[in-house]
């Protein structure tokens, strides 16, 4: 009896510890989702802020500044945004491999990569704004004082890319999000009240209005930068991140800076200055709308990658994804079909100017909900395997191209470069599900 009540007693024992241990990994977890909600708010807040901000400074632009000034601006940007790819994949392996390393408890290495990237990335942020100046000086002997501006702009701008784009990249942990949404929103901000220099300035306040913030906020992502490291030239180390993030960076620029450059330089060849205005604003509008997906993105993308890393299972990883995308995605097509309403009424009243883009900024709405619906591809970009992520985006390129090819005789230019980069950008999305659904059933 006694050996009996003593097994009873190392039992209950047992159970007690057991019960006790779940109740700990419940709270553990319960903290870790509480970080996580945390940061998908403040993010949240920061960019339904900013896309406020950013839609009403988009709303004054285009009320101060006719289709032609903003086209003639918009087409100084065009260059830097094809040259994004010179950073050769840095940014993409620090996002990789950060949260790689840190949940594999090795910071070491964290440091050692960081620190290659940002001496790297400083390079190339003086080389590109060399070129840009020297630029500024040939338009200035030529006494061309819009095209001096333009390109001093980007001059600063560049920083704002490489070097922003490089310690952004390290912001990658939960509570550094915060911090990152207080920059992103002070930046937005600055943007935003620049805008009231228009009427005065006209082209000249449109190129300090992009220059002057983003040189704000490179100071700011520098001096709150969560590795605070000393940039060195490391060849091994420099060669492994480019190993890593140029196979990504290649597919993933096409898909990103290449394209929207391509569908800047489309509309200007097709249709001229003015309709490069009209689908500024349009897309101004659709990158405001994009506030909510976009933050969704930026916080669970590292999650993913660090649930890879611990569990190895993709079906795991991506688990609670699919839940939160359709939730994301219905409200944006919501968001869409209210905006397309609500288009027809504001934008004769307080745009009238830009009436005729109407069409175009109805098919601009829709790019956040294949935004909003990209999420789980994010589990393909942790695989670590480059081409599973990024082939789908050569069915996106050529959906693009062969749409619009086919559209600019029925719906003009500008509207079948905008209906074009939907479908492409939709193609692409869905090619991503079927190789995403290939990889899951693979792991059975």
């Amino acid at each position: 009896m006694k050996a009996e009540h003593e097994g009873e007693t190392g039992l209950i024992t047992g159970n007690g510890w057991n019960f006790k241990k779940k109740i700990v990994d419940a709270c553990a977890r319960l903290s870790a989702n509480r970080q996580i909600i945390r940061s998908v708010i403040a993010l949240l807040c920061s960019n339904v802020a900013s896309s406020v901000l950013t839609a009403v400074g988009g709303l004054l632009v285009a009320r101060f500044l006719g289709p032609e000034e903003t086209g003639a601006f918009r087409a100084y940007t065009i260059p830097l945004t094809y040259l994004v790819f010179l950073h050769l994949g840095t940014w993409d392996a620090l996002w990789l491999k950060i949260p790689y390393y840190v949940g594999k408890e090795m910071p070491e290495q964290v440091d050692r990569l960081a620190s290659a990237a940002g001496a790297f990335n400083l390079f190339v942020s003086v080389a590109v704004s060399a070129g840009f100046a020297g630029c500024a000086a040939y338009s200035l002997a030529r006494g061309d004082y819009y095209g001096v501006a333009g390109w001093l702009s980007q001059v600063l701008y560049c920083w704002g890319i490489f070097y922003s784009g490089y310690l952004t990249s390290t912001y990658r942990t939960l509570h550094h999000f915060v911090t990152l949404a207080r920059i992103q929103f002070v930046q937005t901000i600055m943007t935003f009240g620049m805008v009231f220099l228009l009427p005065v300035l006209g082209f000249y306040g449109l190129c300090a209005r992009l220059a002057i913030p983003s040189s704000l906020a490179v100071w700011m992502f520098h001096h709150y930068r969560p590795l605070k490291l000393r940039y060195r030239y490391d060849t091994a180390a420099l060669k492994e991140l480019i190993k890593i993030g140029l196979p990504f960076s290649f597919l993933g620029n096409i898909y990103s800076s290449f394209w929207t450059a391509t569908e800047c330089a489309m509309v200007l060849s097709l249709s001229g200055i003015a309709a490069l205005g009209l689908f500024s604003v349009a897309t101004v509008m659709g990158g405001a709308v994009n506030a909510l997906p976009m933050a969704v993105w930026q916080v669970l993308t590292p999650r993913v990658v660090s649930n890879l890393a611990r569990d190895g299972s993709v079906r795991k990883a991506n688990a609670r994804m699919y839940l939160v995308t359709a939730g994301v995605t219905g409200f944006m097509v919501l968001i869409a079909v209210a905006g397309s309403y609500f288009l027809e009424y504001f934008v004769p009243l307080i745009i009238p100017k830009y009436v005729s883009g109407i069409p175009v900024m109805k098919v601009c709405l829709w790019q956040p909900v294949v935004q909003a619906a990209f999420l789980p591809i994010n589990t393909l970009f942790a695989t670590g395997r480059p081409w599973l992520y990024g082939r789908s985006v050569i069915a996106g390129v050529c959906v693009f191209l062969l749409a619009t090819y086919l559209l600019v005789p029925v719906a003009g230019g500008i509207l079948a470069v905008a209906i074009g980069s939907l479908l492409g950008r939709t193609a692409r999305t869905a090619a991503a599900y079927v190789d995403l659904a290939l990889l899951a059933r693979s792991e059975q």
